[in-house]
């Protein structure tokens, strides 16, 4: 029986445009590949770190990215405008899905309990809920920037764990990414991979395109066969 659903956020309820991509273009304008692909590869080498020296924010990262991205592209350094930029940048390329609100509607009238549980930055996360009007849907909100650790690093999950009740087998793990589906397992729930492309690269217990297919898992976990790739 499903008692819990943990959503990731951008990509999943939010669509967000990836700000690495803005900040790109908006140094490069003509011709940002390159640029990008750089600033991506930068980000994630700091990102994906699960046992860093110290902990780095998002706009931190972000930061340290513009600042190299300028010593070896020659575009301007504007890494000390990140904070007022980044917020700016995410908030206006953001709406929600079609089907997030009757989701989370609908899961709260089953009686499930909703986390959230996002790699952000905790002002900039919590104005998108509030933007987005869904802030009061969640019965806990867990954000990296307050736990200081990212998915899937044991100190996140193990927040995340702290939050929810056993068994562990009852809880869906909401997400586009493979941090979503890495944390999911690490703590014994049941990964669902959202693309609403419906392209699935990664492997989880459940491949969906709509979020409105949770309601088919919940009811009915059988009729979605577990991916392999």
């Amino acid at each position: 029986m499903i008692h819990t659903v943990i959503f990731d956020v951008g990509g999943t309820l939010v669509k967000a445009r990836s700000t690495l991509i803005t900040f790109a273009e908006q140094l490069k304008p003509d011709d940002y590949n390159e640029l990008l692909s750089f600033m991506i590869k930068e980000f994630m080498k700091i990102y994906r770190d699960e046992n860093p020296p110290k902990f780095i924010t998002i706009k931190e990262i972000i930061a340290i990215v513009l600042k190299k991205a300028s010593a070896e592209f020659g575009v301007k350094d504007i890494s000390g405008e990140t904070d007022r930029r980044y917020g700016e940048n995410y908030l206006n390329h953001a709406n929600l899905f079609d089907d997030t609100i009757p989701t989370l509607e609908k899961l709260k009238k089953l009686g499930i309990k909703l986390i959230v549980a996002s790699d952000a930055d905790p002002d900039v996360l919590n104005e998108e809920l509030s933007t987005f009007k869904i802030f009061k849907y969640f019965d806990r909100i867990l954000i990296s920037g307050a736990v200081k650790a990212y998915k899937p690093s044991d100190k996140m999950v193990d927040a995340i764990k702290d939050q929810c009740e056993e068994p562990y087998s009852g809880i869906l793990f909401v997400g586009d990414t493979e941090v979503d589906i890495l944390s999911a397992k690490k703590m014994g729930a049941r990964s669902v991979l959202i693309r609403r492309n419906g392209e699935f690269p990664l492997k989880a217990d459940y491949c969906i395109t709509s979020l409105e297919s949770l309601f088919d898992i919940i009811n009915d976990g059988k009729k979605y066969i577990q991916v392999q790739v």
